[in-house]
């Protein structure tokens, strides 16, 4: 891989769902998350905590918390029966191959501003995490699946209730022989404006 920019690694940076069977080390993680904390953030204290899924015990612990919020959100009913247990196989046999998931959480405010500052910190240090890891041959999937918000399901893997889940990482090393999805963006004209511009549009609107 060859980033020579961070501009590059910005453009380069891809969501890797290909699962492979090599390790990683805590070193690195430890390492990514090291760099990943220097993501600006509003509050006087960093607010990210991060539970780590990694060991064969935890892994296995985690899927069977991930299957009993999916039954219990009753996630499943947009499948046809006859198509069932094979979708339920294939969601825990891929959950149970992730070499290692992080969980991602800031802590929950009352306060509006303050929880918009909250996950915005802590989602810059989630895409800070995806760079760091990108440029080491590490892919990065950010899930927000429902289970995510299941209160049950956060107590089982150790989120209190005065914390959410910004998202659950599943890391894997890319396979150099894994072709790269290509990624579009739409033109910035589509996305930008000038205020004044957006401020005549808004009052032709209300005319």
């Amino acid at each position: 891989m060859d980033i020579d920019s961070i501009e590059q690694l910005i453009r380069a940076r891809r969501t890797i769902r290909t699962l492979s069977d090599q390790a990683i080390s805590m070193e690195v993680i430890e390492e990514l998350l090291a760099s990943s904390s220097y993501a600006p953030y509003h509050s006087r204290e960093e607010p990210w905590e991060v539970v780590i899924v990694e060991t064969t015990q935890d892994r296995q612990l985690f899927v069977e918390k991930i299957m009993e919020s999916y039954d219990r959100l009753d996630t499943w009913a947009r499948y046809e029966q006859q198509n069932l247990e094979t979708a339920k196989k294939r969601t825990r046999d891929y959950f149970l191959d992730v070499p290692l998931t992080l969980i991602i959480t800031a802590p929950k405010h009352k306060s509006e501003k303050l929880n918009l500052e909250a996950v915005g910190a802590v989602s810059a240090f989630i895409q800070n995490f995806q760079l760091a890891a990108w440029s080491k041959q590490i892919g990065v999937t950010w899930r927000t699946i429902p289970v995510i918000f299941d209160g049950k399901f956060k107590q089982a893997v150790g989120v209190t209730a005065e914390r959410q889940i910004i998202g659950l990482l599943d890391i894997s090393v890319i396979d150099e022989t894994m072709k790269i999805p290509t990624s579009r963006r739409k033109p910035l004209e589509h996305w930008t404006a000038q205020l004044s511009d957006k401020i005549a549009k808004m009052s032709e609107g209300n005319e």
